[in-house]
């Protein structure tokens, strides 16, 4: 099972629409919250991605900078996957900065 991240979009005329969605694994948990990005990724439904992009990318830099956190990555995952999936997310916060966080 993973943990999936949502923005959704919608405007006055049209249904709300996925812009964007990706997955990570629940191991990857405990980097979550060592890296200060698991409220960002997991308690922020219905806030606008302007309002966590800067938590996620702090935990972008933090976990880039810090080898130690590694340690925290399950053996089946990877250090790189984690890095992937906050910089994708990350990305997609700027981009939509107005959409709606929904995650599951």
């Amino acid at each position: 099972m993973s943990s999936v991240f949502r923005l959704w979009s919608q405007d006055d005329e049209t249904e709300p629409a996925i812009v964007f969605e990706d997955s990570a694994s629940p191991g990857f948990v405990p980097l979550w919250e060592a890296a200060g990005v698991y409220d960002a990724l997991y308690n922020s439904d219905g806030k606008q991605a302007r309002d966590v992009s800067r938590a996620i990318a702090y935990g972008v830099d933090r976990i880039s900078d810090d080898a130690s956190l590694a340690a925290l990555v399950p053996s089946s995952l990877s250090l790189g996957e984690a890095i992937r999936f906050l910089e994708n997310v990350h990305k997609a916060c700027v981009t939509h900065a107005s959409a709606r966080v929904a995650s599951a």
